[in-house]
């Protein structure tokens, strides 16, 4: 009898620890709220930093669907690759943790009506979207920026611009209206241009200093440590740099010539792999023209001085193919 009433208390023990962990759990998963008219705009520190601590602090979960995009694509190279990293994180049951990384919080802007626009982040906003996981996991945590409910739509635009928080640009680098925005972020067009603009970047091809406070994407390496050269960041424009490389690479016939026509891939759920294998062969052998016209004197006069230009032709580098 002794022994059973031990043995039922040593249940009971565990099951109450069992339900303290899951209300713990529970009440984690609650401290940051739903991103609504209620949230306030992250403050920046002198540095002009929204830190970890005030993310947490004022920042809210958005579901996917209710973020409206500020650019008219992204490259479904990297988009397949986040994808599979966060379907990945989501078996193991490190999803929440993977996305509450403080390089994973995405930017957001109050705009009428209430909206939230994205202004950065939309590969991995997109990479949620189509990564395999269930609906009500498909969302991201979120800070706000600026709060530009108050303001018609044409002065929430003429601000978003000279804010450079929207790209109103095409993939074939020609202006758009804020209204020819996609309005979900499964809308995006995939712009194999911006995927090569990234290697380039990625193999030191143009280099640009990471403004202050911004967290690195993972397992990122200097130049310095990739080609053990003395190349360093240069002072570049910083905003949409990718794309106005992206832009510089389609005007290079040679370049135009080893990609190719018609290699973007749709965006659906799930990715088209067979689309984006191909693509990825496509781009592999655009590489090396990319890098030499990367480095070629005309991107300087194309692009200006603050374009992280690199004179030194450097070997390409592509993104792993299947990464995890």
């Amino acid at each position: 009898m002794r022994t059973f009433a031990i043995m039922l208390s040593g249940l009971l023990a565990l099951g109450l620890a069992g339900q303290a962990d899951a209300a713990k759990h529970k009440t984690e998963g609650k401290s940051i709220a739903e991103c609504s008219k209620n949230t306030r705009v992250a403050r920046r520190n002198g540095d002009g930093v929204v830190t970890a601590d005030e993310k947490r602090k004022r920042g809210c979960v958005i579901d996917i669907q209710a973020l409206h995009p500020t650019q008219s694509a992204v490259g479904m190279d990297a988009v397949e690759c986040k994808a599979a990293k966060i379907s990945s994180k989501a078996k193991a049951g490190k999803l929440d943790d993977y996305l509450r990384a403080d390089n994973r919080w995405v930017p957001i802007v109050r705009g009428p009506g209430g909206k939230f626009y994205l202004t950065d982040h939309h590969h991995l906003s997109t990479a949620v979207w189509n990564a395999d996981i269930k609906d009500k996991e498909k969302r991201v945590y979120a800070y706000l920026i600026a709060d530009l409910a108050t303001l018609s739509e044409d002065a929430f635009w003429a601000r978003m611009v000279k804010d450079h928080d929207t790209w109103l640009k095409n993939p074939a680098g020609e202006d758009i209206a804020p209204s020819q925005l996609p309005k979900h972020i499964a809308l995006l067009q995939d712009d194999p241009m911006r995927t090569l603009s990234a290697w380039v970047r990625g193999s030191c091809g143009y280099v640009k200093c990471d403004p202050v406070g911004v967290a690195k994407d993972d397992d990122e390496l200097s130049c310095e440590d990739k080609f053990h050269t003395n190349v360093t960041c240069a002072a570049a424009d910083v905003y949409f740099l990718e794309f106005k490389w992206g832009s510089y690479l389609a005007s290079v016939p040679e370049v135009r010539e080893a990609l190719g026509e018609g290699a973007a891939c749709p965006q659906q759920a799930p990715l088209d792999e067979k689309c984006l294998d191909a693509q990825y062969d496509r781009l592999t052998r655009a590489l090396p023209a990319a890098m030499k016209a990367a480095a070629a004197p005309e991107a300087l006069r194309a692009l200006g001085r603050e374009s992280g230009y690199n004179p030194a032709v450097q070997p390409g580098i592509a993104q792993p193919k299947h990464c995890k």
